[in-house]
C-alpha cells in the first residue's frame, strides 16, 4: 500500500496529530456522528484554515441556510472571509407525465450533478458538502444511493478538491453504503453522562493510503476552538534517563520509608479521609520545591482556598502557578513558577483531557513530581470506561519514560482489597504507604506504614502520626494487640 506523506492540515493541531499530520489532499472524507457532535464547527474550522493559507473554501450547504451558518461562525468569533457559501437545497422538481423514472431518480441524478457543477465552478480547493443526508432521502434504495455516490465521488476527485463529506446518524440499524464509498471515515461520538457535561470523543474509522492514530480521542468544542485530546502511547514518549530523589523533608518518615522517592516511580498513599494523605502529598511537594524541580499537584476533592490553607509551611507561594485544567489558558512561565497547582472538575473533564493537562505540564514545563488527589474522584471521570488500571497503568509508564515522579492519594475505610477499585491501582503502583485511625486511651490517633516498596528494603513498623502547622511528625512505633487498637492496623 502506498502510503502519502502529503497532507492538508485541519486547522486542529491536535487532530493533525491523530491524522498523522492532516487529511490526504485531493480525496474524499466523511466525517459522521450524530446531531450536537460538532461536525459543521469541524467543517468551518477547515476551511478557515485554507483560507488563512490563501486557499479558496467552497461551504456548500443543503440543509442549512447561509445566514444560520454564519451566526455559528460568528459565536466562534470566526470571519468568513474568503470562503464562498452556497445554499443548495434540494427542492421537488415537476416531472413530464412521460417519465418512465420515479421523481426520486431525477431529482438525486440532477442534484448530484450540480453539486460537482458547483465544486468545478467554484475553483475551491477545499470542499465541505453538509449534509449527506438530504441526498440519502432522494435514493429509492441503497443499492441507487451507493451508485450516485460513486458517481460523486469520482466527478469530485477528477475536480482536484480535498473533499469533507458531513453526515448525520439519525438511525440505529445504520447501512455503509457511504463509508465503504469514500477514501477516509472519522466518526464523532457524543455520550450523555449521568450527572455533569456531555462526553465527545472521536476516531478514525479509516483512511485510504494515509496512517492515523487508532482509538478514540476526547475533544471539546470550546469558544473560537476545537480542541482534541489525543490518547496517551506512553512507547512514544521517551526522555533520556535522569537520577534524582525526593525526600520527604522528614527524616524519620523517609527512614520508615527506607529513603527519598525515586525518579520514575510511582506512590501511592492510601487511608480514611482526614488521616493526613494530601498533607504528606504537600511535605513532598515542599521538598521537591526546595530542591528546585517544579511540582504539578491536581486537586479533584478540594477548592483551591482550602487547600491552600492546609499547605505545609515553608510552601512558596509567591511561585505557584494556579487555575483550571479546563480553563486553557497558557502559562505565563517567567522561570520563577514551580509550583502548578490545578483544580479538576470531575463532572466537566473527560479521561482524554486530563491526561493532555498532564502532559502539557510535563512536556512544556518540565515539571518532574506530579500528584492527583485523589484518585476516588478521578475514577468518576472515567467511570463509564471500566478501565481504570489500563489508563492509570499507560499513564504511569508514560511519566516513567519522562522520568516524572508521580504520587496517587486514594481513599478507602475497609481493609485493602486488591480486586476492587480503586485499591486495585496498588497493583501497578511502586510503593504503597498506609495511613489509618486507631484508638488509644478513649482517644482518636493516627498512624503510619509502609506496605510496599519494589526499589529497595523499607521498615515494617506502625508509627504514630501526628500533623502539626509545620506539616507531619512521626512518633514512636506503636505497641500493643490488636484488641487495643480496635482494629488491625494494616487494615487501612
Amino acid at each position: 500500500m502506498t502510503i502519502h506523506t502529503e497532507r492538508i492540515p485541519t486547522g486542529i493541531p491536535e487532530f493533525d496529530a491523530v491524522l498523522h499530520g492532516g487529511l490526504v489532499p485531493r480525496r474524499i472524507h466523511l466525517i459522521e456522528g450524530r446531531p450536537g457532535t460538532g461536525k459543521t464547527t469541524l467543517g468551518l474550522r477547515y476551511l478557515l484554515e485554507g483560507a488563512k493559507m490563501g486557499t479558496p473554501g467552497l461551504y456548500l450547504s443543503l440543509s442549512e441556510a447561509e445566514d444560520e451558518l454564519r451566526e455559528s461562525a460568528n459565536n466562534h468569533g470566526w470571519p468568513l472571509d474568503g470562503i464562498d457559501i452556497v445554499e443548495m437545497i434540494p427542492l421537488p422538481e415537476a416531472t413530464s407525465p412521460q417519465t418512465i423514472l420515479l421523481p426520486t431518480d431525477t431529482e438525486l441524478v440532477s442534484l448530484v450533478n450540480r453539486i460537482a457543477d458547483c465544486v468545478s465552478q467554484a475553483g475551491a480547493v477545499r470542499v465541505v458538502i453538509d449534509s449527506m443526508v438530504e441526498i440519502r432521502l432522494l435514493a429509492r434504495d441503497s443499492a441507487h444511493y451507493r451508485r450516485q455516490i460513486i458517481a460523486l465521488r469520482q466527478r469530485l476527485t477528477e475536480i482536484g478538491a480535498t473533499v469533507l463529506l458531513l453526515d448525520d446518524i439519525t438511525a440505529d440499524g445504520r447501512e455503509y453504503e457511504l463509508q465503504s464509498a469514500v477514501h477516509s471515515v472519522i466518526s464523532l461520538d457524543y455520550m450523555e453522562r449521568s450527572f455533569g457535561a456531555a462526553r465527545r470523543r472521536l476516531h478514525v474509522v479509516k483512511m485510504r493510503g494515509g496512517s492515523f492514530q487508532t482509538g478514540w480521542h476526547d475533544y471539546s468544542i470550546v469558544t473560537g476552538e476545537i480542541l482534541v485530546f489525543p490518547s496517551l502511547i506512553a512507547q512514544e514518549h521517551h526522555r533520556p534517563p535522569e537520577e534524582f530523589s525526593i525526600p520527604s523533608g522528614v527524616e524519620a518518615f523517609d527512614t520508615l520509608f527506607g529513603g527519598p522517592l525515586t525518579a520514575s516511580s510511582s506512590t501511592m498513599i492510601l487511608g480514611p479521609s482526614g488521616t493526613g494523605k494530601s498533607t504528606l502529598a504537600l511535605q513532598y511537594a515542599l521538598s521537591a520545591l526546595k530542591t528546585g524541580y517544579k511540582v504539578a499537584y491536581f486537586n479533584f476533592d478540594e477548592s483551591e482556598t482550602t487547600l491552600r490553607s492546609r499547605m505545609v509551611a515553608g510552601m512558596p507561594a509567591g511561585e505557584t502557578k494556579q487555575g483550571d485544567t479546563g480553563s486553557q489558558e497558557p502559562d505565563a512561565d517567567t522561570g520563577a513558577q514551580r509550583f502548578f497547582l490545578r483544580r479538576v472538575n470531575p463532572s466537566r473533564i473527560s479521561p482524554g483531557e486530563f491526561i493532555w493537562n498532564v502532559r502539557r505540564l510535563v512536556e512544556d514545563k518540565d515539571v518532574k513530581l506530579v500528584i492527583i488527589d485523589s484518585i476516588n474522584s478521578y475514577l468518576d471521570v472515567i467511570r463509564e470506561e471500566k478501565s481504570l488500571l489500563l489508563q492509570m497503568n499507560e499513564l504511569f509508564s508514560y511519566l516513567n519514560n519522562m522520568n516524572v515522579t508521580a504520587i496517587v492519594v486514594g481513599a478507602h475505610s475497609a481493609q485493602l482489597d486488591t480486586s476492587k477499585e480503586p485499591d486495585a491501582l496498588s497493583i501497578i503502583t511502586d510503593n504503597i504507604i498506609s495511613m489509618r485511625y486507631y484508638e488509644s486511651d478513649n482517644t482518636v490517633c493516627k498512624a503510619v506504614c509502609v506496605l510496599k516498596k519494589r526499589q529497595g528494603p523499607h521498615a515494617h513498623d506502625i508509627h504514630a502520626l501526628e500533623l502539626t502547622d509545620a506539616g507531619i511528625r512521626i512518633g514512636e512505633r506503636i505497641r500493643g494487640n490488636n484488641d487495643e487498637f480496635g482494629a488491625d492496623p494494616l487494615d487501612a
